[in-house]
């Protein structure tokens, strides 16, 4: 599945978000392509902020950050 294009500020911590995310939502029964989906948009928002922190967003804005996200890398 092709990944959201961004503005990278930061890599550190995209690798977790991504991989948070994609756990959290295949445990929770989410098809592979929907956890994956998600996954690719936490780890995306991730590197637009510095730190490895900074990066993690709530699920209404990962949702709304899919919802118009025209671009995709």
């Amino acid at each position: 599945m092709p990944g959201f294009a961004v503005e990278e500020v930061d890599p550190t911590g995209a690798g977790d978000c991504f991989g948070a995310a994609f756990v959290c939502f295949w445990l929770r029964g989410a098809a592979p392509a929907e956890a994956l989906r998600i996954a690719n948009a936490c780890g995306a928002l991730a590197v637009t902020r510095k730190g490895p922190m900074e990066g993690i967003h709530r699920l209404a804005d990962v949702e709304a950050f899919i919802a118009g996200a025209g671009t995709r890398a």
